[in-house]
């Protein structure tokens, strides 16, 4: 994947994520979302979001903590994974 497309995905995936936590959470490519209030239940909704917006099916083995800790890893396993492309 060619950066502008790994960071247009990260730019949706920020837009995703800043709908669920509000503006004022840091949403660089590498924070933690942990620290800005990504919890077990926007987690849940970002999830069901993805998969609705980019028409996959995150396998169960995916849904693990440090998978969803940061834009940049969501964006990597949406694009090598389930070949999401923005």
């Amino acid at each position: 994947m060619k950066l502008d497309q790994a960071s247009s995905l990260e730019q949706l995936i920020a837009q995703e994520l800043r709908d669920l936590l509000g503006d004022k959470a840091n949403l660089d490519p590498d924070t933690d979302l942990r620290s800005e209030g990504l919890d077990s239940i926007v987690t849940i909704k970002l999830i069901v979001n993805l998969e609705v917006n980019f028409d996959i099916q995150i396998d169960d083995q995916d849904l693990l903590v440090d998978t969803f800790s940061t834009i940049r890893k969501i964006s990597a396993l949406l694009s090598h994974k389930y070949g999401v492309q923005p």
